[in-house]
């Protein structure tokens, strides 16, 4: 009977025999597979692949739905009550560091759990935390301890900071956590004390960066430190060029935009009329650009207004006004209320 060997990195089964499938290794006595340990020495992510099915996920556990505050219109998307009746949810939003430090947490709590029962959405607890803070990996350690259930389950969208919660709370180092989605092929494990903890892949969201952009490109465009405000007064058909990638016109009076993503994004102001020969010839004002762009007409109501691009950012609007977004084809795009302050 043959012993299965897994990839330290990502959870696949180790194999020697067909280099493009995922767990090749040229030897099984290496730890990680070829795709990890290109994507550790040299940053470069080949044939990670993103499952499209819902993991199997034993009755009477504790599951722990993580997404980061990025993928907050989202949050409820996935219905695994449905999939598992008998488990038990706890969602935690992770990356709450990625906030402005003005953020009134109290508020998005109430706003979220207002959600959750709209939806009729069963849960435990919903959890605001960042897995980069001690405090509060100590915290959720010993609220899992509270818990009798034998399996927690760590589930989510793909780079909401899952293996990174998994590594804090299990000493697991060897586990790869990048901005690299997909990552995790097969469910990793650890022992939890008398429990065991299991980080899943992650679940597949359509029209994030990683299906726009190759990984040496979106892994920058996505935020890792606090997002700090870009404040924008805008006049009657300015319009907002976030790189080579969305366009924004904007059409009423007296209007103010609010960028919140990456740092280094460059962003700049210029006339609605310019918007479409800089991306006709983007290759020539452009570093970052795709080659398919959609548009979409939104009315703002009146109120404050949040349009979510991908898991790049949020633009915080404040309405009656009318926007024009030209954006890559297939990107995912929302509008909502604000989520936060």
């Amino acid at each position: 009977m043959s012993t299965v060997i897994k990839c330290q990195g990502c959870g696949a089964i180790l194999q020697t025999e067909d280099q493009s499938k995922v767990g090749y290794v040229l030897s099984l006595d290496h730890e990680y597979c070829q795709s990890c340990y290109r994507l550790m020495h040299y940053g470069e992510a080949n044939i990670h692949f993103h499952p499209e099915d819902l993991p199997n996920l034993e009755s009477d556990s504790l599951i722990l739905m993580v997404s980061s505050v990025l993928h907050l219109d989202m949050l409820f998307s996935y219905p695994v009550y449905r999939y598992q009746p008998d488990a038990h949810f706890v969602y935690v939003i992770n990356q709450i560091d990625l906030l402005p430090q003005s953020t009134n947490l109290d508020k998005l709590v109430e706003k979220l759990t207002q959600k959750a029962r709209s939806l009729n959405v069963p849960f435990q607890d919903l959890i605001l935390m960042s897995a980069k803070n001690t405090f509060d990996i100590e915290n959720l350690k010993k609220y899992l301890t509270s818990y009798r259930h034998k399996n927690i389950y760590l589930l989510g969208v793909q780079n909401s900071g899952k293996t990174t919660i998994y590594k804090a709370l299990t000493n697991q180092t060897k586990a790869l956590a990048f901005k690299k989605a997909g990552l995790t092929q097969e469910a990793l494990s650890s022992p939890f004390g008398d429990q065991i903890i299991y980080d899943m892949p992650g679940l597949y969201q359509e029209g994030y960066l990683h299906q726009l952009l190759p990984y040496e490109v979106y892994k920058n465009l996505i935020p890792d430190i606090e997002m700090k405000p870009k404040i924008y007064q805008v006049k009657d058909q300015q319009a907002l060029m976030i790189e080579g990638l969305i366009s924004i016109v904007f059409k009423g009076t007296n209007m103010s935009a609010v960028f919140y993503g990456h740092q280094n994004l460059k962003i700049h102001k210029t006339n609605a009329k310019r918007v479409k020969e800089l991306l006709l010839n983007k290759e020539e004002h452009f570093k970052v650009f795709v080659h398919d762009y959609e548009e979409k007409a939104l009315r703002i109501p009146k109120g404050k207004t949040q349009i979510t691009f991908a898991d790049m950012g949020f633009l915080h609007v404040i309405g009656p006004m009318h926007l024009k977004i030209t954006y890559p084809k297939g990107m995912h795009l929302s509008m909502t209320e604000a989520t936060f302050q």
